[in-house]
């Protein structure tokens, strides 16, 4: 998928686009009124340490009635392992009866914005956590799942005498389900990015990335469970549009003026053109990148020994300098057949020049000093389309094309 970060000045792109590299960083919305995911998954039983992880989006004004994330067991007392959103916009761990429910004050989950949410069973002891901070601890004691009953649901909650569903309503990525107690810093290494299959006590994982964002999706009607065999099943969904459908998912970029920025901490990085074949891009290997040109890009983040491609990002501006430079380039004549004249908007202490050949090799480099304009010989190199890479003093370097003739 791409993930559009419009600023307001647009700078003219010189580059055609070629094709775009699509990746599958999708989550699913459900409506809150019939969707779900039933799995065969039983879940992690009796008292045992157990965590529970997901990527939320629930939007404004907030929700009118109580959201299930998961949930599994048998409706009664220590039973069940309701990890929900409540109709007060607190986040909620509820088993039933007493030592066996937890939640926050009101008002602390986000709203219109993706969301971390965990919850973690250590040893009788209770955890709630947001976007990987403590957010309540306490006792629950009496949890103690029994066999036999309701495999996990994600989007609901297990069957009560009453009727008394809490369908979520709003989107939802990266479900996972673990047989250990993670404490806040595991939790916080992996937040924003995938895992590797066979990561240690993780038990059941749906990264719901089956589908497209906003397209008709009518052929895929289960998710994958990534850590094991338990697949899961989608019930009332409609499989088409922006709703009821898969979604963009959380995002693993951010950008910042011009500047990306994986969100990942503590891994290795590739930064990647998605408007060329998803090519890496040459020494771009940190946790943040500022492209030369406007255009979309994704990083690479390897961790732990698995790799995860992030989403194309549109980087569609440059700074308000750097557009008037870029904007401001003559070049003549262009086709050449010999020399190709560069005129500047203004005096500039140091240009530095790259010609850049179709490929991508370096064919040529230049630094001119005090000047705005000047001129390249081109005589000895062979016919064909070349690009021309400049950046003067504190500026973001800018890119345009001159055919050799």
């Amino acid at each position: 998928m791409i993930r559009k970060l419009h600023r307001k000045m647009i700078l003219t792109a010189f580059f055609a686009a070629t094709m775009l590299t699509i990746n599958a960083q999708t989550g699913l919305n459900f409506d809150g009124s019939n969707d779900y995911i039933q799995t065969s998954f039983a879940g992690v039983l009796g008292s045992t340490n157990r965590t529970f992880e997901a990527w939320i989006y629930v939007p404004s004004p907030g929700p009118s009635i109580n959201l299930g994330i998961l949930d599994y067991g048998t409706n009664a007392a220590g039973s069940r392992n309701t990890f929900l959103i409540k109709n007060d916009n607190s986040l909620k761990f509820v088993s039933g009866g007493t030592f066996a429910n937890l939640g926050t004050d009101p008002d602390t989950v986000p709203l219109d914005a993706w969301t971390h949410v965990a919850f973690v069973l250590n040893n009788g002891t209770g955890y709630l956590y947001i976007n990987g901070e403590e957010a309540i601890s306490g006792n629950l004691s009496n949890v103690n799942t029994p066999s036999g009953n309701e495999d996990v649901l994600i989007g609901n909650r297990v069957a009560a005498a009453v009727t008394n569903d809490m369908f979520f309503g709003g989107d939802m990525d990266e479900v996972r389900i673990w047989d250990i107690a993670r404490t806040e810093e595991e939790i916080q290494a992996t937040m924003y990015t995938e895992l590797c299959e066979s990561t240690t006590g993780l038990v059941a994982y749906y990264k719901l990335n089956e589908g497209v964002a906003g397209a008709d999706n009518a052929g895929l009607t289960s998710v994958t469970d990534s850590a094991g065999s338990n697949d899961g099943t989608l019930n009332g969904f409609a499989y088409s549009g922006e709703t009821s459908n898969w979604v963009e998912g959380h995002g693993m970029v951010s950008l910042s003026e011009n500047t990306l920025t994986a969100a990942q901490t503590g891994a290795t990085y590739q930064w990647v053109d998605c408007n060329n074949g998803s090519a890496a891009i040459d020494g771009e290997t940190g946790q943040t990148f500022t492209p030369d040109v406007t255009g979309n890009y994704a990083v690479e983040v390897t961790l732990d020994g698995c790799t995860t491609t992030s989403e194309c990002v549109e980087v569609s501006s440059l700074g308000v300098e750097d557009m008037l430079f870029a904007n401001n380039l003559k070049l003549y004549p262009n086709p050449t057949s010999g020399n190709v004249n560069v005129t500047l908007n203004g005096v500039y202490q140091t240009v530095d020049a790259q010609l850049v050949s179709i490929t991508g090799k370096v064919v040529a480099t230049y630094q001119f000093s005090n000047t705005n304009e000047f001129s390249l010989d081109l005589n000895n190199f062979n016919t064909g389309l070349y690009f021309l890479k400049l950046k003067a003093d504190h500026l973001d370097a800018a890119t345009v094309k001159v055919v050799k003739m």
